[in-house]
This record gives structure tokens, C-alpha cells and sequence, in this order.
């Protein structure tokens, strides 16, 4: 206990002239206080009968009989008194005083200081000078006594001792000495000095006992309650590990009786638990561990095999050593976590798995490709994974709606659980993208094979509401550690491969090569190149001569975009447009190539046109038509001499934003053409969406044309003729021989485009080709 645990108490406190601030409950320190001075008054009557019968020995003979006699009387009736007080006191209950009622019993020691001043005063003087002595010194004694006997209640113990120490003090006075008569005030005052002292110290003790009590009480409050609730539970051991005193909580906790657990060995319960995994196992070492070095242990979960599903156990236990180190046992607690741990799984099951299809989500799958990679670096074999993107989903979940493309990732989910075996992993990466993790590749051949198997599966058809839908499936493979030392470069690897397996119509399968890296990097670099090209003056736009079939003069120019970057050199239409369009910069490139057009077509002779080919994210932007409408009259051009060329890859997006803005188009006299007619998606249904002024023929079927090739020959036929019968022109454009040349005349065809007359050229060359009359011969 430290000095500074103990309550600070005044010499008001001490001699019960008020209660301590702050502190509550002083009452039932006066009840311990009252207590404690009725066993002092018994030690007392004892003593001072046992000091009276010697003070009678040493005055017979001496003092009259009559006042010795007197005085034995008084003491007598002093001792009845005590015992019949203590017979009142005795089996009650004082919880508590008032400060009156402790200050009445006080007065119980006046009575006794009184009493035995007697014989200072009244026999001291029969007395030889031997008597005398004795009897200060007994009475100095007895002084001494009461500042510890009445100590605990200073109220009373002060006033014995000052009528004692006056009794001293009036024997010493026949010595005669000023210096022996100045012993007894001195004697008195350092008495009533300890008095207080003892009763300070008392005081202290009792508040702390109480406080401890106090605490004890709630203690055991609290562990009263923790046995009889359903939450935890308390058990012990003796020195051999045997349980005592089970509380039956306990036992219906692991499924045992009361019975079954008394005695039973703590060990001999461990063994009941399956040592079934490798947590579980971790576990009982650890709890078999601190017990073999008798050390505590904490929070360990244990699943007991009781019940249907079993209970998950949680013990804490500290061992317990007497004062000489001899240890007797453990104390410890339980706690049922059955239901914590199944929320805990639950919680970490969400936390790794995709909530729609239940497959394992994308952090769960980078885990497990993790530790096959490792497992495979280790043991010198290779593991895979697969990147798989369904193709036509995002047209079905448009055209359906959300539900209807939950519904088929549900259905997908369960195709490749179906597919796959079961040491691989197939999870859910986000939207229509998965991933297979295959931890041992044997072959190439045989994940070839996973992936055509994946592949026929995806196909469908998937039914949603009687409805038959049918989608498919891209994929792209990397295998590692030979394409990837990391999960992150093995992803990479896998993600490129799948970008080249969506470039084809779908449904096909990429493996990871090097050279698509080397690709990817060449597009990243055209992609930031892109940004800053326009601004720098980097493009710039060739021309290549329409000329009419059958005069051979020029009819007009078609513009086709060129860069030059300073880095990356002249870079293919081919390359660049695809990624400028994916990346929302073709808007702004097409933007300026109109308007340079159509400043260039202004130099030109007002019969001369520009074809200039637009995307078809651009027909998607409202803003398109008056972007239109401003490079039209700031060139100053008339707008038939504008043709707009599109692809048939325009209609397959067709929105009534897009056909709006084609009517807004022909409304304004530009006229409009459909390129690259006959491949692809071409449908005569196409033609009906918009009035179209030209078709131009593939390059493919007029480089194929020959007096051989009667298929392609019919084909251009036909085209003629369907664009004859709709009141459009036809262009031939790649034709690049003079055997060409002359077939697609012969064909009918309106117009020729190609290297037979000239390849692309400047601007100023192109003013100076319609300076010189406009006559183009066959190169």
C-alpha cells in the first residue's frame, strides 16, 4: 500500500468533529470505530483489574482499608456496566453512526480515567517512597496502553489519557523538583500526541478495508452474474489439471455433463478437438505449449465436436503459484464465438467473393495466382491464367436491361465451375471479365484445350424468360513464371493477349507472346503523342484524285489524314485512328481535318469536290452539325461539293441521335457516301437508312477483279447496278493496274480511285494536278 493510496484526514477528522470532504459513507467507519472500542473496553476491564489488585497488594497495610475498599467499589460497578453494554451491543448489526452516537460512547473512558485518578489523589500520600513510584509508574502505563488499546477512537482515548497524565502529574509534585514535575505534562502531551497518530492511522486502514470490501462485493457481483449468464463462463484446474467446481454452463458449452468434466484431465479434453486443419492444429500447440511451461494463454478458438455443426470455443487461462512459487492449477474463462466466428467467416467470404455470381472475386483470384506462381517457381513446373471477356454481352444488356445480364453472369458462373477442375480457380475480376487460375500447366495443348472448351461452353445458348441468347467468349492466356515473374506482369501478359483476341469477330484464343508487349509499349507512346500532335502542327492531309471513268478528268480529291511525329516518325492512319478513337481524341482530329478540307477545297475550281470520312463517333455527337455548318462557311464552299463518307460500321450503333444527325446532313446539300461498300456488315437495308449519294466498291473486290475472277466481277456488277437503280454513283477505288482499269470501266463503273493515276499528294500538288486542265493518264 503506498503513501499515497491513503486518505489525507485532518485532527477535526480524527477527533470525529466532521466527516472528511468528499468522502461518503463515514458512518460506517464510526460503526467499525465503535466496535473496535468495545473489544478495547473488555482489554481494558481486564488490565485495569489486574493493575488494581496490585496497587491494593502494594498499599496493605498502609492506605486506610475504608478507600481502598471505596475505590474497588467504584471499579466494580465500572466493570458491570462494561458487561452489561456489551451484552446490549452483542448479535447487532451497526452498519453505521451518526458522529453523536460515537461521541456518547467516548464518554465510557472519562468514567475510567476518573476512577483510577483515585488513587493519585486520595492514596498516593499513604504511600512509602517505593509505593509511589510504583504507582506513577502504573499509571504511566496504563496511559501508554490506552494511546494504543483506545487508539482507534481518539475522542476517547484523549480524555483517559489527560486525566491520567494529571494524575501523573500531581504525584510527581511531592518530589519537590521543578524538572520531575515537568515530566508529566511533557509525558501527557507526547501520549496525546501518539493518540492522534494511532487514531489517524486508523482511520486510513478502515477507509481502505472498506474500499476493498466495496470492491470484493462488486467483484463478486460481477462474477455472480458472469456465471449465471449464457455468454462466458469461468473454469479452474488443480495442481494435476483436473477441473474443479464445473459450472454447468461450461459443461453444456462442450457438450459434456457436470459429471463427465469433474476431475476429467485438461488434456484429455484436448483431445477431443479435430485436429482437422492447420489453424486448429496451430492452436493446440500453442495452448500445449504454454501449459507444459505452466505460462498463461489467451483467446485461442477451439471448434469442439458438439452438436450438429459443432461449437468454436474460445479459452483464456492464467496458472496460479502460491507466495512460495508452488504452482496449483489454472484459472481461465470461456466463451461460446460459434456464432462471431460464422459472422466472421461470412464477413471474410464477402470480402473475397463476388456477391452476384458467388465466384471468387478479384482479390481472391490475384491470391491464388500468387501462390501458384510461388508453387510453381518452387517446384519447377508452370502455372497459367486465363483472362476471359464474354463477347455480345454488353449488346444483350443494353437490349435487355441489367437484370437480364445479371441473370446471364449467373449462368456463366456456373459454366465455369461446370469446365474447369477442381484445383483451378475461376473468379469474377468485374463486369464481363473472369479469370481462371490453373496452378500446373502439363502441355500448352492441354490449356488449349480448357480454352476450346471454354469456349463451346460460352457459346450457349442461355435462356432468360424463354428467351435464347446466345454470346461467346474471348480469351487470353499467359503462362507462368516463363511470362510473367509477378502476378502483376502475368495479368499484364494475359490482358494483352486477350486485346489481340478481341481485335478478330470473337470467340477466339490468344497466348501470350513478347512481341505484344513490344506493341503495347508502341501504343502507349502513340497514345501520348496523340495529345500534343494537333497543337504541334504534327498533322497534315494527303489527297488522292477522283477521276471520272469515263472522260479520266479529275472530279474531285478524297482528304486522308497523315502524321509525322518528330519521335515516332511517319505513323499509319491504320494505327493511330483506332487508338484516337478509343481514346476520345478522334472528335477533335476529325474536327480539324474537316475544316482543313474544306479550306483547301476553296482554292480549288468550284466543280471540283472533297470526300472527307468521318467516324461514327462522331455522327454521335450532337455538336457534329454545327462543327459542320461553321467549317462550311468559314472556308466559304457550297456544300455539295462536301461529300461525307461513312462506314457501314455506322449503322450497326445506329441511335436516333446518329440517323437525326445523317438527315441534318443531306438537309444542308452535303452529300454522303457509303465507303468500303460489300464487306462486313453490308445490307441492303442499310441503303433505305439514308440516301446515300455514292457507294464506293471495296479495294478488296476491285484488286481481285480479272477475266478469271468471274465472282468478284459479278459482285462489282451488282453493285452498279443496285447503285444505277438508286440514282447513286459508284466509285472503284485501289484500282492499281491498267487490266483493272479496264474491267471496272467496262464494269460501269462512275468513277476510279487509285495508284493507277496518282498515290496521295500535297496540296499544292493537288492545285497544280487541276491546273493542268484536270486530265489524268494511266500511270
Amino acid at each position: 500500500m503506498t503513501e499515497q493510496s491513503l486518505p489525507k484526514l485532518d485532527w477535526q477528522v480524527v477527533a470525529n468533529r466532521k466527516a472528511p470532504d468528499g468522502v461518503r459513507g463515514w458512518g460506517r467507519v464510526r460503526a467499525a470505530q465503535l466496535r473496535h472500542m468495545s473489544r478495547a473496553m473488555e482489554i481494558a476491564a481486564w488490565g485495569q483489574t489486574f493493575n488494581a489488585l496490585l496497587i491494593c497488594y502494594l498499599l496493605a497495610g498502609q492506605a486506610p482499608p475504608a478507600l481502598i475498599a471505596t475505590w474497588m467499589l467504584a471499579l466494580a460497578l465500572l466493570m458491570v456496566y462494561i458487561v452489561q453494554n456489551k451484552r446490549k451491543l452483542r448479535g447487532r448489526q451497526i452498519h453505521s453512526l451518526p458522529r453523536k452516537t460515537l461521541n456518547r460512547a467516548a464518554y465510557h473512558t472519562v468514567f475510567f480515567g476518573t476512577v483510577w485518578a483515585f488513587p493519585a489523589r486520595y492514596l498516593f500520600e499513604y504511600a512509602n517512597h517505593g509505593q509511589q513510584l510504583g504507582i506513577c509508574v502504573i499509571t504511566a502505563t496504563m496511559m501508554a496502553g490506552a494511546t494504543f488499546v483506545f487508539a482507534p477512537v481518539a475522542p476517547a482515548a484523549a480524555p483517559y489519557v489527560l486525566i491520567m497524565g494529571v494524575a501523573v502529574t500531581k504525584m510527581l509534585t511531592t518530589s519537590g523538583s521543578p524538572i520531575v514535575v515537568a515530566i508529566g505534562p511533557i509525558y501527557t502531551l507526547a501520549m496525546m500526541g501518539m493518540v492522534l497518530v494511532n487514531g489517524r492511522a486508523f482511520l486510513q486502514r478502515k477507509c481502505l478495508d472498506i474500499a476493498l470490501e466495496e470492491r470484493e462485493e462488486t467483484v463478486s457481483l460481477l462474477l455472480r452474474e458472469f456465471e449465471s449468464s449464457d455468454a462466458d463462463w469461468l473454469w479452474h484446474t488443480n495442481n494435476a489439471l483436473a477441473f474443479q467446481n464445473v459450472s454447468a454452463r461450461f459443461a453444456r458449452a462442450i457438450g459434456r455433463s457436470v459429471e463427465e468434466i469433474e476431475g476429467l484431465d485438461f488434456s484429455e479434453l484436448l483431445k477431443t478437438v479435430p485436429r482437422t486443419d492447420q489453424s486448429t492444429r496451430r492452436s493446440l500447440a500453442a495452448i500445449e505449449a504454454a501449459i507444459a511451461r505452466r505460462e498463461p494463454f489467451s483467446d485461442i478458438a477451439l471448434p469442439f465436436p458438439f452438436g450438429k455443426n459443432g461449437r468454436t470455443i474460445e479459452l483464456s487461462a492464467r496458472p496460479i503459484f502460491t507466495k512460495q512459487g508452488r504452482f496449483t492449477g489454472y484459472h481461465g474463462v470461456g466463451s461460446d464465438v460459434t456464432e462471431a466466428r460464422l459472422a466472421a467467416d461470412r464477413i471474410a467470404h464477402m470480402a473475397r467473393h463476388d456477391a452476384l455470381t458467388g465466384l471468387p472475386n478479384r482479390l481472391q483470384v490475384l491470391d491464388n495466382l500468387e501462390s501458384a506462381l510461388s508453387a510453381a517457381r518452387a517446384r519447377g513446373h508452370e502455372c497459367a491464367v486465363l483472362l476471359v471477356d464474354l463477347d455480345r454481352f454488353k449488346t444483350i444488356n443494353d437490349s435487355l436491361g441489367h437484370v437480364a445480364g445479371d441473370h446471364l453472369l449467373k449462368q456463366v458462373a456456373r459454366c465455369f465451375e461446370a469446365s474447369i477442375a477442381d484445383d483451378m480457380t475461376a473468379g469474377r475480376l468485374g463486369g464481363d471479365e473472369f479469370a481462371i487460375v490453373v496452378p500446373e500447366v502439363e502441355s500448352r495443348d492441354e490449356i488449349e484445350q480448357l480454352c476450346l472448351a471454354l469456349v463451346g461452353a460460352l457459346q450457349g445458348p442461355f435462356l432468360y424468360r424463354e428467351q435464347r441468347l446466345f454470346i461467346g467468349a474471348s480469351i487470353g492466356v499467359s503462362i507462368g513464371p516463363r511470362d510473367g515473374e509477378t502476378v502483376e506482369e502475368m495479368i499484364r501478359s494475359a490482358d494483352l493477349a486477350l486485346y489481340k483476341a478481341k481485335d478478330g469477330s470473337g470467340n477466339d484464343i490468344r497466348f501470350f507472346d513478347p512481341s505484344f508487349h513490344l506493341e503495347a509499349e508502341e501504343r502507349r507512346k502513340i497514345e501520348i503523342a496523340l495529345h500534343t500532335a494537333a497543337d504541334a502542327g504534327e498533322f497534315s492531309l494527303a489527297y488522292q484524285p477522283i477521276v471520272d471513268a469515263g472522260t479520266l478528268k479529275i472530279r474531285g480529291f478524297e482528304a486522308l489524314l497523315r502524321w509525322n511525329n518528330p519521335e515516332l516518325g511517319q505513323i499509319s492512319p491504320e494505327k493511330f485512328i483506332p487508338i484516337a478513337e478509343e481514346t476520345g481524341m478522334l472528335g477533335r482530329i476529325g474536327e480539324w481535318v474537316l475544316r482543313t478540307a474544306c479550306r483547301e477545297a476553296a482554292s480549288w475550281p468550284r466543280d471540283i469536290s472533297i470526300a472527307v470520312n468521318v467516324s461514327p463517333r462522331q455522327l454521335r455527337d450532337p455538336a457534329f452539325i454545327v462543327t459542320l455548318v461553321s467549317a462550311l462557311t468559314q472556308a466559304g464552299i457550297e456544300p455539295h461539293r462536301l461529300e461525307l463518307e461513312v462506314t457501314e460500321t455506322v449503322f450497326l450503333e445506329l441511335t436516333g441521335t446518329t440517323q437525326k444527325i445523317l438527315q441534318q446532313i443531306q438537309s444542308l446539300g452535303v452529300r454522303l457516301g457509303m465507303d468500303d461498300f460489300g464487306t462486313g456488315y453490308s445490307s441492303l437495308g442499310y441503303l433505305r437508312k439514308a440516301d446515300f449519294d455514292t457507294l464506293k466498291i471495296d479495294r478488296s473486290f476491285v484488286q481481285a477483279v480479272s477475266t478469271q475472277d468471274s465472282e468478284s466481277t459479278a459482285i462489282i456488277r451488282a453493285v452498279v447496278a443496285l447503285a444505277g437503280s438508286l440514282g447513286m454513283k459508284t466509285v472503284a477505288e485501289g484500282v492499281a493496274t491498267e487490266e483493272q482499269l479496264k474491267l471496272v470501266r467496262a464494269l460501269g463503273c462512275d468513277r476510279i480511285q487509285g495508284y493507277i493515276f496518282s498515290r496521295p499528294v500535297s496540296g499544292s500538288t493537288a492545285r497544280a494536278m487541276l491546273g493542268a486542265a484536270g486530265n489524268l493518264a494511266a500511270a
